[in-house]
Formats: structure tokens, C-alpha cells, sequence
């Protein structure tokens, strides 16, 4: 490739105020709109697989180009995305989680602790979480470790809830005080994830109308806290279940989190050998020729018109997807 690209990263797109968790943080449906006008009138919007070929060599990017990729394959990127896209002539690329979107729908653990905060508030959330685990912080406290910082719990702010479940507590024990607490004030897993996640017709309609689909893990746990064997169950089936969703003979990446601390040289190797195409983090710039092609950054919708005046000039930290 030559040059650079701006690559944009969205997660919710949704009226939040007409849903019954309004304090969600998502972008709304006028504001994507918004948005997209303003890139249409700065950038040239091009789709994965032209991006891809240049960063193959194969062929040149036009001046001033754009990807827009979206995370986490949410119904929003269907009933609310994919209309405005296809309205305008225009593709993205969807990043799909196996737990989230396959047979078996589950709700991934980050999305359970935004939509148990969005009905709590951070202050009972935290009052829960600390209610579940004390035990494991407390055993940790006796055994000389820091790292739960118990008396900060004490009174929780959404920050200290995020940064316990999902860097502080064992991933397994984090996983069993979101089922607890899931199951108690929201309900069976399984029909929250098929209201919140894209399905297969959804991919299938979404893949006819020109979209483009990669992978997110199997169950989006951060690759740095899982030893290499396990970010190998993370990642190896990831391409061949995108092919056969989609027909796609390419299967993009983009990591959990995504800051440059949440994956590791190891989650580089799995990636290239097991045949992913490209992967992107959260690194909050654009892309410049002589990235990596699995560490491409992307900006926030939030780093963007209207939110702002322009495109960051300057790197800017990894965005936040907990």
C-alpha cells in the first residue's frame, strides 16, 4: 500500500432512548448519518477488498481513502446500518464472535457488564460484582497481592468495575460473576443474545447486499491474558466458520479491546498461520504504509465529525470497547 488510510470503528448504532437500557453508550442512528455525509464529502469510502488489494500491492487507493468497520456483530449493524450503507452505495466490514453469532447465542462478557451497568448503575453493579468475589479479592489481599485493590471497591466507580472484570480477576472467575449476576437481573442468556446479535439470515441478507465479515475470537476474552494454546482455540476456527457463513475466500481480524496490550507477539504468529487476512486494533490513527498487516489502527466514530472539528492529527490512546 501506498500511502495511508483512515479506518473507522463503530460498535452500537441504536436510538438508545427507544430501548429499555437508554444509558448504553452507542452513536445514534441521526448522528451515524451525520457522520457518513461528512465522510463522503471528505474521503474516498472504499470497500475491505480493495483496501486488501492494495495493501497487497495489487492496486492504488484512490487520494483521500476511508474503510468503515464495525465491531461485535451487533442486530444494529443490520437494522440500522446496513440500510444506510446500502442507501448510499457503500460497504463495511461486520467483525462477528463465534459465542455471539453462531448456533448457540451467548452474551459476551463485555457486553454483559455495559448492559448490567447500563440497569444498575455503576455504584450497585459495583456493590454486586464486589458481593460475588469478595472472597477470591480477599484471599488474593491475604496472599500478599495488590491487584484487586479491595478499598477502592468500597465505593466503585464504572472504571474500577471494568478494569476488575477484565483485567484484574481470574477470567474464569470474572465469566461466573457476570452468569450470576446476568441470570439474576436481565434473565436467559440465550434470548438476550439472539435480540442482541446478528444471526445467520441477518449475515447471509447483509453478504448479498456487498458487506464484508471478519472475525472477532470464538468468545472475545483478551488474547494477552490467555496462554498461546488458548489463543489458538480463540482463533483457528475463525476463518473457515466466516467462509462458510459467507462465501468470502478472505477472513479479516480484529482483536478484543485492541489496545497494544491486549494481544501479544504470539496472537500475531496464530493469525498469519492460521490464514486470516489482515487484523486491526484500537490504536486511534490512521493507517500509513509500513504497518503491520495484523496491527492496522483505526479512530473512533467519537474521534470524528460531528463529535469533532476534523480528523485527529496526532495519535491518540487505544479506544476503550470495555
Amino acid at each position: 500500500m501506498s500511502g495511508s488510510c483512515l479506518a473507522v470503528m463503530y460498535h452500537y448504532v441504536r436510538d438508545t432512548a427507544a430501548t429499555a437500557f437508554p444509558a448504553i453508550r452507542a452513536l445514534p442512528p441521526d448522528m451515524f448519518e451525520r457522520q457518513l455525509d461528512w465522510l463522503q464529502a471528505e474521503y474516498d469510502l472504499v470497500s475491505l477488498e480493495v483496501f486488501e488489494a492494495a495493501l497487497d500491492g495489487g492496486q492504488a487507493l484512490p487520494p483521500n481513502p476511508a474503510l468503515l468497520t464495525f465491531d461485535d456483530g451487533f442486530v444494529d449493524h443490520y437494522e440500522t446500518v446496513l440500510p444506510a450503507l446500502a442507501a448510499r452505495g457503500l460497504s463495511g466490514v461486520f467483525f462477528l464472535a463465534h459465542d455471539a453469532s453462531g448456533p448457540a447465542p451467548r452474551v459476551l462478557g463485555v457486553h454483559k457488564t455495559h448492559f448490567l451497568l447500563a440497569r444498575l448503575g455503576s455504584d450497585a453493579f459495583g456493590e454486586a460484582v464486589l458481593g460475588e468475589c469478595r472472597a477470591a479479592a480477599q484471599a488474593a489481599r491475604a496472599g500478599g497481592a495488590t491487584v484487586f485493590g479491595l478499598d477502592r471497591w468500597e465505593h466503585a466507580d464504572e472504571r474500577a468495575i471494568k478494569d476488575l472484570l477484565n483485567y484484574e480477576l481470574p477470567i474464569d472467575e470474572a465469566e461466573r460473576v457476570l452468569d450470576v449476576l446476568f441470570a439474576r437481573h436481565l434473565g436467559p442468556q440465550d434470548e438476550f443474545a439472539r435480540a442482541l446479535y446478528l444471526q445467520e439470515p441477518m449475515i447471509a441478507e447483509m453478504r448479498r447486499a456487498g458487506m464484508a465479515f471478519g472475525y472477532h475470537t470464538r468468545s472475545h476474552k483478551m488474547l494477552s491474558r490467555l496462554l498461546p494454546g488458548e489463543q489458538e482455540a480463540e482463533l483457528r476456527d475463525g476463518v473457515a466458520w466466516i467462509r462458510a457463513l459467507t462465501g468470502q475466500s478472505r477472513v479479516s481480524f480484529c482483536y478484543p479491546w485492541g489496545g497494544p496490550g491486549t494481544y501479544t507477539s504470539d496472537s500475531l504468529d496464530i493469525l498469519a498461520r492460521t490464514g486470516y487476512s489482515v487484523a486491526f486494533n484500537t490504536v486511534r490513527r490512521r493507517i500509513w504504509d509500513g504497518d503491520h498487516r495484523y496491527e492496522l489502527p483505526r479512530v473512533d466514530t467519537r474521534d470524528l465529525p460531528p463529535y469533532t472539528s476534523g480528523e485527529p492529527a496526532a495519535p491518540a490512546l487505544a479506544s476503550d470497547e470495555a
